[in-house]
């Protein structure tokens, strides 16, 4: 995929190919909890209320990656094309955006385009790191990560700017071994709604096993799955516990992060290092076919779970 860990990676620390087949997500994780406060502003054109008829509740959805973080890049081959993460979690986000609105949503984008939401290197977090180029043109680890944790504030705060009552941030896998491949979806236990954070996991988990057998598509359902539950690499800066979209504060010497304030969850939908798993994911169709899965795993969820009026 590539959400957000900092799993052992390829050539940029956060994003990139992970040493775990149980999950790639390449988002950053965070240490242990406590505190930190902090907003910005999100897309306006992404997010304008389309209609002023009663809404069901809102959403928030995240297109994973963007900007100089093009998350899991895959080759083309004889059997499926070239693919940037980035570009394929942007376009499936916007499909659930028109998904949900017409479900009578409100839906707010994290980014609505190509660009990295913290897209002027500002200190979102407020802990005095951001990304710095060194005098032989360099960045170091240190100074990546301090970026990526910029970024993920900055979209944690829209969500929460919004008030939106769960988020959803999407990605797609992807593992140094091409034969690995299914859907999973992660969540974050640790957190005073971590139950209704399972429950919105395990609709969407469900609705893809639904909509894939559906359409005749024979993958490996891996499961719901709580972030700490991953394997990921310790390194110098700590040991990474949580994924930083769905887990809790942190306010420490490796950075801070103010958390979101509704269930959340991490789609893994493909795994797009395996050639069967990409070629289905290749085409407009299928991808329709995944984010109707999501949107019915929402839907579900506010089912079970009415925003308040």
């Amino acid at each position: 995929m590539a959400v957000l860990i900092l799993p052992a990676m390829a050539s940029f620390p956060g994003f990139g190919i992970s040493d775990d087949p149980t999950a790639t997500p390449m988002q950053l994780i965070t240490p242990t909890d406590t505190a930190g406060n902090r907003a910005v502003s999100g897309s306006p054109e992404a997010n304008q209320p389309v209609a002023a008829t009663e809404s069901r509740g809102t959403v928030c959805v995240d297109a994973g990656h963007g900007g100089w973080d093009m998350g899991f890049q895959r080759p083309s081959t004889g059997r499926a094309p070239q693919m940037d993460e980035a570009a394929v979690n942007l376009g499936m986000a916007w499909m659930l955006k028109e998904r949900l609105q017409a479900e009578g949503f409100t839906v707010v984008m994290t980014r609505a385009a190509g660009s990295a939401v913290n897209a002027f290197n500002e200190d979102v977090n407020g802990d005095g790191q951001t990304l710095q180029v060194g005098s032989d043109g360099r960045v170091t680890e240190a100074s990546q990560q301090a970026a990526l944790r910029d970024e993920l504030q900055a979209r944690i705060n829209i969500c929460n700017e919004a008030n939106a009552e769960v988020l959803i941030s999407l990605h797609v896998n992807g593992f140094g071994d091409s034969l690995v491949r299914g859907y999973e979806v992660l969540y974050t236990n640790e957190r005073p709604f971590g139950q209704q954070s399972f429950d919105l996991a395990t609709y969407i988990d469900r609705e893809l096993n639904a909509h894939f057998n559906q359409v005749g598509f024979q993958t490996d359902g891996r499961g719901v799955k709580r972030d700490t539950d991953l394997q990921v690499q310790k390194h110098a800066f700590g040991s990474e516990r949580h994924l930083i979209m769905t887990g809790p504060a942190v306010d420490g010497p490796i950075g801070q992060i103010a958390p979101s304030e509704m269930p959340g969850v991490v789609v893994e939908p493909v795994f797009i290092s395996n050639d069967d798993d990409a070629a289905f994911l290749a085409t407009a169709e299928n991808q329709a076919v995944i984010v109707d899965a999501y949107a019915a795993g929402i839907l579900q969820y506010f089912i079970s779970h009415p925003a308040e009026s």
